[in-house]
């Protein structure tokens, strides 16, 4: 045994707790400790404030989206505001077809896979899209939509696409604030030119246009435009974007499928006039969603810096947390306040448009927590686990949208998308309640396997430890 003369093996400490070369370390007695260095703690982001930022932001950019819906719902645009639905609804679904779940990829991937995502884009998506305004405009303009119309909201969905990996950028470096400046700021000049009489789609061209730039100037070295960024484009990385964005290309289809299916198979069966209101509404669900959805983000933006060791953003559920009290909030405000909105807001119909968005927000807190848990499983890397509850959450919403929107027009569209997230709430309570049986396993894979399920399942919506296979 080691003594304070020296003697042991290294025989090198002295009784004064010197540690000679070549000696161990010494540790002093019980009540001989040394006072402890005084360490600086270490500046963490709140990621509640964070989570603050991100959800004002959202909340905003759909105020501001309210506003110009209102104002051109007031003049009397409401073939604009169905072209603007059906056509966005419609090129999302060729963007999600030609690159899948790629804005995800971007925000949660490594160096390559985002080198990948952006020559994807560039040589792959953006010809697709040219390709798909054509059809989508061939087959509208069928059904009284104007061309110039539906040619502007194209370029406004492709900038809009685009917009996503510019974003995903500022959240990685956990710049929201300018994202708030990027999104809120690009709707000013388009709410006025609304409000003067402008036209929707060409105020939201030139609002697609400022973020564009708006975006790039923010980004600076790390802009798309930078020569070293485009040299690194190939034809080669684009292709192994497949490869690498298999799960999260089903990801977002079903996705897509479970919140755009009703608001397509409604603009084919009605007038767009009705769609045009129907439209209005569930744009109002969108913002809401939105809102809810950045919040929940930036938990995903948390595990994936962590993951990848880019810095943390103080772990926790504070995100996830703010997210669901404002989602039972928002649902609350909404139903109480839904005649007032569709009516004195919108200009619509008092009766039928307010009971739409009653529905809707009865939904929120329900796909508040199915996201929750699919974007904290993104963020670990964990893509098939999310994928499966996507797939789900469509495969749910098909036969109640086929079954209800046929015979209940808009009305039906809203109670599919409602009954489609309890549904889905529901299932996914069902397997944390039943975590040692086979529904759980699919889920969140087997109890003593390796840690790639979903998180804990007492937290629900909490965060587990990082560090998930990579589905």
């Amino acid at each position: 045994m080691k003594t304070g003369d020296g003697d042991g093996p290294a025989g090198a400490v002295t009784g004064t707790g010197e540690t000679l070369p070549g000696s161990y370390r010494w540790s002093p007695p019980f009540g001989e400790a040394p006072t402890p260095r005084r360490r600086r703690p270490r500046r963490i982001a709140s990621s509640t404030r964070h989570s603050l930022v991100a959800s004002s932001t959202n909340l905003l950019n759909g105020l501001l989206n309210a506003a110009l819906l209102a104002w051109s719902a007031r003049h009397g645009q409401t073939d604009e505001i169905a072209a603007y639905v059906a056509v966005t609804a419609a090129l999302s679904l060729v963007a999600i077809v030609v690159a899948g779940g790629s804005p995800l990829l971007y925000i949660s991937g490594d160096a390559e896979q985002r080198r990948a995502v952006r020559s994807q884009w560039v040589f792959v998506t953006v010809p697709c899209l040219v390709l798909g305004t054509v059809a989508i405009g061939s087959l509208y303009s069928r059904s009284g939509y104007e061309w110039p119309t539906m040619l502007s909201i194209a370029l406004v969905a492709i900038g809009n696409h685009h917009a996503n990996f510019q974003l995903g950028d500022l959240a990685r470096e956990l710049r929201f604030v300018g994202t708030a400046v990027v999104v809120c700021g690009c709707k000013i000049p388009a709410l006025v030119l609304v409000a003067l009489g402008g036209h929707l789609s060409s105020a939201l061209l030139i609002a697609a246009l400022i973020q564009f730039v708006a975006a790039e100037a923010f980004l600076g070295r790390r802009s798309w435009l930078r020569p070293r960024l485009l040299a690194e484009l190939s034809l080669r990385r684009a292709f192994s974007a497949f490869r690498m964005n298999r799960h999260l290309c089903t990801y977002s289809i079903a996705e897509y499928w479970g919140g755009r299916m009703t608001t397509v198979l409604l603009s084919l069966l009605v007038t767009p006039q009705v769609m045009g209101a129907f439209g209005a509404v569930f744009s109002v669900y969108q913002a809401q969603t939105g809102v809810l959805t950045a919040a929940l983000r930036v938990s995903l933006v948390g595990r994936v810096r962590h993951r990848q060791g880019l810095g943390n953003v103080n772990e926790g559920r504070q995100g996830e947390r703010i997210a669901l009290l404002g989602a039972m909030v928002i649902a609350l405000v909404s139903a109480i306040a839904a005649p007032w909105i569709v009516g004195d807001l919108l200009r619509l119909p008092p009766h039928g448009p307010a009971l739409w968005l009653v529905l809707l927000a009865v939904a929120l807190p329900f796909m508040t927590i199915v996201r929750a848990v699919t974007l904290n499983q993104i963020g670990d890397a964990s893509y098939r686990q999310a994928t499966r509850i996507m797939v789900l959450n469509a495969v749910l919403i098909t036969p109640l949208a086929l079954a209800a929107v046929p015979l209940a027009g808009p009305t039906g569209a809203a109670t599919a998308t409602l009954a489609a997230e309890v549904l889905t709430g529901a299932v996914l309570g069902l397997a944390l309640l039943r975590r040692h049986g086979r529904l759980s396993v699919w889920f969140y894979g087997p109890a003593d396997g390796p840690a790639s399920g979903l998180p804990a399942v007492p937290q629900m919506i909490g965060a587990s430890a990082p560090g998930g296979t990579r589905g």
